[in-house]
């Protein structure tokens, strides 16, 4: 009587379950599918040189949709109370929905929607492993098994690499943008204020910001001070870091 008992919990087939097609999950995931899609061919049109803007555009509005999936999944029942609003907008996904909104309607600036790009690949890659193999082919157990093992290998790498791209790459890029009539100063501080908020919110942001000001330390603070840069540079450097520095009371 054991043994068949034995045999029955061996042979038992856990329940799959079913993907809900109106449900804000699946609808969240064809958003990121969409900027997956959409945005490998802006990128492959970039490197030969020919850009198609409409696929730029395309991945920016499927990626606004996306987290304002999100937002409302997480946020609902609306309603207008102050503080409501307030942990709203502290939330890292109102951040990246701002964000986005502000570069679809702007210049196209290729590299700031490669940070998205990633995120929208691990998402793509989380449901799948999730979601569309277990609904769809449940028998691919080795297939899962290697696309999980694929997202816990470069998950935490990626999000190091892409807050390297925010910082460095994004912001860089709009700087020298400026001098080049390329970008604006709105889009300097747009982004200078998204970035501060992720140095709140992001472990790996604050990390390469800190990585990143201890180097500018080395190189304009007295005694380690780069011997080929000017006095004045070194002292307004000074000047502008005892400004910004927090005061104690």
């Amino acid at each position: 009587m054991q043994s068949t008992e034995g045999e029955k919990k061996k042979t038992e087939v856990k329940p799959v379950e079913k993907i809900d097609f109106k449900d804000l999950h699946f609808g969240w995931f064809i958003g990121h599918a969409l900027v997956v899609l959409n945005a490998t061919i802006f990128f492959l049109s970039q490197l030969l040189f020919h850009p198609l803007g409409f696929f730029y555009r395309v991945s920016y509005l499927t990626t606004v949709a996306s987290y304002a999936i999100v937002l409302f999944n997480t946020f609902k029942p609306l309603t207008t109370n102050q503080s409501f609003y307030k942990k709203m907008l502290l939330d890292e996904n109102t951040q990246y929905l701002i964000v986005a909104v502000y570069f679809l309607f702007t210049r196209r600036i290729a590299i700031t929607l490669l940070p998205f790009f990633i995120y929208s690949v691990f998402h793509v890659m989380k449901y799948t492993e999730e979601k569309l193999i277990p609904t769809f082919a449940p028998t691919q157990t080795q297939v899962q098994t290697k696309l999980r093992n694929l997202i816990t290998t470069y998950h935490d790498k990626s999000m190091e690499y892409t807050a390297k791209i925010e910082v460095c790459g994004v912001m860089t890029r709009l700087v020298l943008g400026l001098f080049v009539f390329r970008s604006s100063i709105l889009s300097i501080l747009v982004y200078a204020q998204f970035l501060r908020m992720r140095y709140y919110m992001s472990s790996d942001t604050r990390q390469f910001l800190t990585h990143i000001g201890t180097k500018i330390d080395h190189l304009l603070t007295p005694p380690t001070a780069h011997p080929k840069i000017p006095p004045a540079v070194i002292k307004a450097y000074a000047t502008a870091k005892e400004k910004m520095a927090p005061k104690t009371l």
